[in-house]
């Protein structure tokens, strides 16, 4: 009986090891995703959709092994996730307190919401609607608006919610840019608002569809702050496709053969996103003023497009956000896709969070700023 026992536990604990290796060697591919581009390996970009997963998988046997026989065994997760420990609170947030929302001179506050055509899409003739978003700006108050996906009537006088965004909260300065169209009527686009004079404003194009906008925002006399926008490639999921994905995680099965599709579509968006991407940073290189990049990524935490945007500028999810931080409220709650980044030097973040809201397929990102005086990190 005992010769049994034993066998039990041997098998046992040996396919805890072959579990462990396993989840070693999937967060290994996780990571290369974020350094090697999809332009150059096919298919490698697709772990990255999984990282809160090998990550929390690695935590696990670090703690189990802690209370086994075998404590040594801990060192084969713990040396992987020290070479990911940087990946760690761009996933995971470890701030829920000491957030600062004070308005003071030098501060601004920031806001960046992909508002899904204001509606148009799902509620084509539901005023109430685009009303709902315009209501929660105003709520808000950000003196700095970003709106990735934003719509608005080619005919100036049948304008609604543009002239109600502008004239409730104040806004200075309007800069749309079209990116596509619904119809004869509906242009949607990237709408940047400001209450800080705007001194100056490009567009920079990522490729056919796809644009940044720049807007260099004077905060304070003398202190410009270079607002970099984007809507980069999505996955291009149809509503169908989207049922489907529902409709798998409802019946908790594998039989729908979807995978196939799926991965083209990810894979075909991933090497484009990483061509805008490398676009985007080879201009934020030759920005002169403190940067915020900010805007619908259409990509998680580390992967290459994430990185690569990022490189050494700070996530403000990262210094003041908890949890995990979902921004794409369909399909799994780790889609954190809309990411609010900035300089080090010359700008710190005080507060930042992510409110639910049924509005838009995003929740909003808001951030709280403070200009460094004479860029002192």
């Amino acid at each position: 009986m005992k010769n049994k026992k034993s066998l039990v536990r041997r098998v046992f604990s040996r396919t805890l090891l072959l579990g462990n290796i396993l989840a070693v060697g999937w967060l290994l591919l996780c990571y290369a995703a974020s350094v090697y581009s999809p332009l150059d390996i096919d298919y490698l970009a697709l772990f990255s959709l999984t990282l809160p997963f090998a990550l929390v998988a690695n935590f696990f046997f670090v703690f189990f092994w802690i209370f086994s026989s075998h404590k040594w065994r801990t060192l084969i997760s713990l040396s992987v996730l020290g070479l990911c420990y940087y990946m760690i609170p761009a996933v995971f947030g470890f701030h829920p307190f000491f957030d600062d929302w004070t308005k003071a001179p030098g501060r601004f506050k920031l806001m960046t919401w992909n508002v899904h055509a204001m509606g148009t899409f799902n509620h084509p003739n539901e005023a109430r609607h685009a009303a709902g978003i315009v209501e929660f700006i105003k709520k808000e108050s950000p003196d700095i608006l970003c709106l990735p996906e934003f719509a608005t009537n080619a005919d100036p006088s049948r304008r609604v919610s543009l002239p109600a965004i502008i004239k409730q909260n104040g806004y200075r300065k309007y800069y749309f840019q079209e990116d596509n169209d619904y119809g004869p009527e509906i242009r949607i686009g990237t709408a940047v608002f400001s209450r800080y004079p705007v001194v100056g404003h490009k567009v920079h194009q990522l490729s056919r569809y796809i644009y940044m906008v720049q807007c260099d925002v004077e905060v304070q006399p003398g202190n410009v702050v270079s607002v970099c926008v984007v809507h980069l490639r999505s996955f291009m999921l149809s509503d169908q496709d989207k049922a489907v994905i529902e409709e798998v995680k409802r019946r908790k099965t594998e039989k729908l053969d979807i995978s196939g599709t799926f991965i083209y579509k990810f894979n075909l968006a991933y090497v484009e996103r990483a061509a805008e991407a490398e676009k985007v940073a080879a201009i934020l290189g030759r920005i002169r003023n403190p940067v915020i990049v900010c805007g619908d990524f259409n990509d998680l935490p580390y992967s290459y497009t994430y990185r690569t945007i990022r490189g050494e500028r700070r996530d403000a999810f990262a210094t003041h956000g908890f949890g995990l931080g979902r921004t794409y409220n369909q399909i799994i709650p780790t889609l954190r896709i809309d990411h609010i980044l900035y300089d080090g030097k010359g700008l710190e973040a005080k507060a930042f969070r992510i409110p639910n809201t049924r509005l838009s397929d995003h929740n909003p990102v808001i951030a709280n700023f403070e200009i460094i005086p004479d860029g002192k990190d």
